[in-house]
């Protein structure tokens, strides 16, 4: 079993869905914890880093896990398809957040539920979320060591 930090578990509480979309997956732990608990059936793992990319497919292969993760390397939301129901976008600051989900919101037209977990500067996302026709419907702040993040869920 994959241990995540008191952050990334926070977001998993949100998870009760079929198919995840992680975006800034980085090492695909969120994925294969969500797997390995039963929250999700299976996921895609997007990252546009080269060496986060090769790191999220070396831990899904470590866990046994490279049928149900597909690791796709990618801008933002170029990698969800339309089997999406859940999209984390997690460890980033709002305004880039913000910008992912607006270059993107052409692939939000099955309308996936967002869990967004953003480092600093929460606002940028909220006004983008208005703007696309998105309700907050949950906030939650989390301390995780010395910082404390904001998590928006939409």
């Amino acid at each position: 079993m994959i241990q995540i930090n008191k952050r990334l578990m926070k977001v998993s509480e949100y998870l009760n869905h079929h198919k995840l979309a992680d975006i800034g997956s980085d090492h695909a732990y969120l994925p294969i914890y969500a797997i390995q608990n039963g929250l999700i059936k299976e996921a895609i793992a997007g990252e546009v880093v080269k060496g986060p990319f090769l790191a999220a497919q070396k831990n899904t292969k470590l866990y046994g896990m490279n049928e149900l993760i597909e690791v796709k390397l990618g801008d933002g939301l170029e990698v969800v398809d339309e089997t999406i129901d859940a999209i984390t976008i997690c460890g980033m600051g709002g305004p880039l957040i913000a910008q992912i989900i607006e270059e993107g919101k052409h692939k939000l037209t099955g309308h996936p539920d967002l869990i967004l977990q953003a480092n600093i500067h929460a606002l940028p996302i909220r006004k983008v979320l208005q703007t696309i026709g998105y309700q907050i419907v949950d906030e939650q702040l989390i301390k995780d060591k010395k910082h404390i993040y904001e998590i928006i869920v939409a």
